[in-house]
């Protein structure tokens, strides 16, 4: 098999023979697939056969097509000359031309039909309110594709970039209110507003082509009436979906492997949940990882033949970067498998509502909403600028309002007909990795929007103009396809904003592109102007009755928050209308300055560091919480109806608690001092008892070593010889010893003797028992006299 061919940065997609896929191919042009290896996406290549008759024309229209986008057309990316051969690249339609897939079917449904003409009509609308680049075989230029189970979309896909048709198609212009009454009276008289009835395919597409056929620049009115009328015809409910033998294909599916190889190749890894694809996102499935058991979306890797090898590093790079901690605004890639015939990824399912889900729901957000979702977006956008991920495009299916609850779950479904003010909370997050949907071009791209900047002339791809153009799919601007907008109230505060987007865009033409925080800026000041604007407009508060909030005066001059305050007066009451600036353009730099009462911003603080030179000047938010008025009903508002008898209770027990914890602390409470018992004197019996006699225990006392005094020498007196005395024999026993035994039993316990006499005397246990058996009965006698 032979090398893919490389066209500048464009590799030429080759099918499983190793032959060039080919798109078109005329007297006038061919076409084939190819890959941009720089944004990483699929392309068309169209080479034209003869050489320019009118170089500026062609220059001329192929600029207009890149400034004016439209998500119905393909987006013109390039265009020149390679050795005298011009050629224009646009961006790819995953779909097929709409005469095949037309000429294989024989009949059609009605309603399915009539969706068909609905859309070619739209596209047909676009296409000509930018000039006359419908081509002269429109059902050749054109492509369906299938966006739902019930839906589809005809894109343009080629143009008119020459000037050789204008004057037939001038001349077909006349004959289009013909043609669109016969297409219309066709799809009426043959039962096409029958739920079940079908339509002879043959008749309705020489109808439609001849419809087409006949557009152009100066019936655009007369295509707008016919569009409106086929949207009355289509049924208001329908169930079920596209048959399968209806349904449009898709244009990378056969240049891809089965589902069946991609289960094969992920066996023992992930479970599949459902082989059954769906034609509105053909390229993943739902499973389960093996081991951890979460829910994950998986989807192929495009080999080397029909992409590059810079798509397999790319989704090795989010691989590692999504996991860390850093990163948790970016959808984290749970698998990337490499075998030997196929290459898969596994992204894990993100529990949250898509942007192009509550689109499809809401139609068009306030100004209030969009500017949430801006500023929640701005986070994520940080984190992608921080990753260097080579992420170039982020449609409306890759952005994710992170609820917690899952798509399925009946919560996500009320909060899809809620104001995002109302709801509870939600976190942001992105899809940084490239997937095979949003290479092959399905979904929104807000960039279409965008005219070509310059190779490095901005840092990021996620500037202020980008946000601008995301902001008018949000703001209904620039509905996505398929939905149709009403906006009703708010006309001046939209407009406003509406110039504000179209200035940040026209800055990417000019290769100056704003910064985020400068447009967030700027977006925030127009809703705080319009908010002081109109002080008497009813809001409801927690399903009450309206209540008027009367609004705040603008400030005579913005001071910053370090001078003094300045002071505020209320506004008008109800009935009467305060007074308003003189109209000025709030889509400059500095706040809106007119008359003597100038607005401010309420994100002035949050932004004053953003683009501007000179940043305007922070509001004083502490005197407008203090000078504002109550925003609630009297009932709501909470008062304070304590008595005071019960704040000094509160008071005092309190302040004994504290003094209670404080005294414990220092060691000095009540509660932690030792009561020791007073010494006992010394008292004698008056004579002794049996009970004296008890030997007394001893108390138990702390060892402690006292200070031993000094003997002192005391004189002991000695009797003086009694020569009268008896003889030794005939001293009866006992003698003199009973008197210094009693002395001894008649001594004070022990526990009487006072502490520090260093005198102590121990008796053995019933010593005092025996020494009082040797005792004589009766008194002792008398000593002899001297």
């Amino acid at each position: 098999m032979s090398e893919p061919s490389l066209f500048r940065h464009y590799q030429i997609v080759q099918d499983a023979d190793g032959n060039n896929v080919e798109l078109v191919r005329n007297s006038e042009q061919v076409a084939v697939l190819a890959f941009d290896l720089e944004r990483l996406e699929y392309v068309h290549c169209h080479v034209l056969l003869e050489p320019l008759a009118n170089r500026a024309s062609f220059e001329e229209s192929c600029k207009l097509l890149q400034k004016r986008g439209h998500p119905a057309l393909a987006r013109m990316i390039e265009f020149g000359e390679d050795e005298g051969n011009p050629f224009y690249i646009t961006s790819n339609v995953d779909g097929e031309a709409l005469r095949p897939y037309l000429a294989r079917l024989q009949d059609i449904p009605g309603w399915l039909a009539i969706m068909i003409a609905t859309r070619a009509i739209e596209t047909a609308v676009a296409l000509c309110e930018r000039g006359e680049f419908l081509s002269e075989s429109p059902l050749d230029g054109l492509r369906i594709v299938q966006t739902a189970p019930q839906a589809v979309q005809v894109l343009a896909a080629d143009y008119n970039v020459l000037d050789t048709h204008a004057g037939k198609k001038r001349a077909l212009k006349t004959s289009f209110e013909k043609q669109a009454k016969f297409l219309r009276t066709f799809l009426v008289e043959q039962g096409g507003t029958l739920p079940d009835h079908a339509l002879a395919v043959a008749d309705f597409a020489e109808l439609l082509g001849a419809c087409l056929s006949s557009a152009g620049v100066g019936v655009i009115a007369a295509m707008r009436e016919l569009r409106t009328s086929l949207q009355k015809l289509a049924p208001a409910r329908m169930s079920g979906e596209i048959p399968t033998a209806q349904k449009p294909r898709a244009l990378l599916a056969p240049l891809l492997a089965g589902y069946q190889d991609v289960a094969r190749g992920l066996v023992n890894l992930v479970r599949i949940q459902s082989q059954r694809l769906d034609m509105a996102n053909p390229y993943s499935m739902r499973g389960t990882l093996t081991k951890t058991g979460r829910s994950v979306l998986i989807e192929q890797v495009p080999p080397g033949r029909i992409s590059h090898a810079r798509v397999k590093e790319a989704d090795d790079a989010a691989f590692k970067i999504t996991k860390q901690r850093d990163n948790p605004s970016l959808i984290t890639l749970a698998l990337v498998n490499e075998s030997e015939d196929i290459t898969c990824l596994a992204e894990e399912i993100a529990e949250g509502i898509s942007l192009a889900e509550l689109m499809r729901e809401r139609h068009c957000l306030e100004v209030q909403e969009a500017y949430l979702v801006l500023a929640g977006l701005d986070t994520a956008l940080t984190q992608l600028d921080k990753s260097t991920l080579p992420t170039s495009k982020l449609r409306l299916e890759d952005i994710f309002l992170l609820t917690g609850f899952a798509r399925e779950d009946s919560r996500s479904t009320k909060l899809l007909v809620s104001k995002l003010n109302e709801w509870p909370a939600f976190n942001i997050i992105v899809r940084a990795h490239p997937t095979l949907a949003s290479m092959s071009g399905r979904g929104t791209d807000p960039a279409v929007l965008l005219p070509p900047a310059r190779d490095g002339a901005t840092a990021t791809a996620w500037h202020g103009g980008w946000l601008a153009a995301l902001s008018k799919f949000l703001l209904g601007f620039e509905p996505p396809l398929g939905i149709h907008v009403e906006t009703t109230g708010g006309a001046r505060e939209r407009e406003t904003v509406a110039r504000l987007l179209d200035d940040e865009i026209a800055k990417v033409a000019e290769t100056k592109p704003a910064q985020r925080s400068d447009f967030l800026a700027r977006y925030a000041r127009i809703i705080q102007h319009y908010d002081l604007a109109k002080p008497n407009e009813p809001v409801r508060v927690g399903g009450t009755e309206p209540a008027v909030i009367p609004g705040l005066k603008p400030r005579p001059q913005t001071v910053p928050v370090s001078k003094a305050p300045v002071k505020r007066e209320m506004s008008a009451p109800l009935g009467i209308d305060s007074s308003r600036s003189s109209p000025v353009a709030l889509t400059s730099g500095g706040a809106a300055r007119g008359g003597d009462e100038p607005t401010i911003g309420f994100a002035e603080l949050l932004f004053r560091n953003g683009g501007d030179p000179s940043p305007p000047e922070a509001p004083d938010w502490a005197l407008a919480a203090a000078s504002a008025p109550p925003t609630l009903p009297a009932h709501l508002i909470v008062r304070e109806d304590v008595p005071i008898w019960l704040k000094a209770a509160v008071f005092l027990s309190g302040s004994m608690v504290i003094g209670a914890m404080c005294a414990h602390l220092s060691g000095s409470a009540l509660w932690q001092k030792k009561h020791t018992p007073a010494p006992v004197e010394a008292t004698a019996p008056s004579q002794p008892s049996t009970a004296a006699a008890k030997p007394v225990p001893a108390p138990k006392a702390i060892a402690v070593e006292p200070e031993v005094p000094k003997a002192i020498p005391v004189p002991v007196p000695t009797p003086p010889l009694d020569v009268s005395a008896p003889p030794k024999n005939s001293v009866p026993r006992g003698g003199i010893f009973p008197t210094a035994l009693d002395s001894i039993v008649s001594e004070p316990p022990e526990s009487s003797v006072p502490r520090g006499s260093g005198l102590s005397l121990t008796l053995p246990s019933g010593a005092t028992s025996q020494l009082r058996d040797q005792l004589p009965a009766g008194n002792p006698p008398a000593p002899p006299p001297r």
